[in-house]
């Protein structure tokens, strides 16, 4: 009797093992093609640096280097003083966009004083699939 309960507990074990080594059938088709990571430069400005402004306003131009999602990205433009960090008020880029390149007027900017200046560019349809950019800006007019 014990080589017949033995026999029946290696059955079982055998028995687990096929069925848990057996490959899963999937859907079938082929995983959705992943979004590629945007990459975008900044013209006008020097990214990660300091940049000049003659007056209380400054265009720089957004250039996304990526194909863009099919859904479009979402750019936000957000600037605070530096030393202080108290916001600057920006407009808003309307969204989404869908081109490759977007100019870009800061406004506001307060004389000999500078601002720090953050550049968020993310994806429609992915929001974990984002860049950011920043730069730093001042004012050197007297007025």
């Amino acid at each position: 009797m014990p080589i017949r309960s033995y026999l029946l507990a290696c059955c079982a074990l055998l028995l687990l093992t096929v069925t848990a080594c057996k490959k899963k059938k999937g859907s079938g088709g082929d995983p959705a093609p992943q979004e590629e990571l945007i990459k975008a430069t900044l013209d006008g400005v020097a990214e990660g640096s300091y940049t000049a402004s003659p007056g209380a306003t400054y265009p720089f131009t957004i250039n996304i280097t990526s194909p863009l999602p099919a859904s479009g990205v979402t750019i936000k433009v957000t600037a605070t003083t530096d030393p202080g960090g108290v916001p600057v008020p920006q407009d808003t880029v309307p969204s989404p966009v869908k081109t490759a390149t977007t100019t870009f007027t800061l406004t506001d900017l307060e004389p000999i004083r500078t601002v720090k200046v953050i550049v968020t560019i993310a994806s429609v349809s992915n929001p974990n699939n984002q860049l950011i950019k920043e730069f730093w800006i001042t004012n050197k007019s007297d007025e």
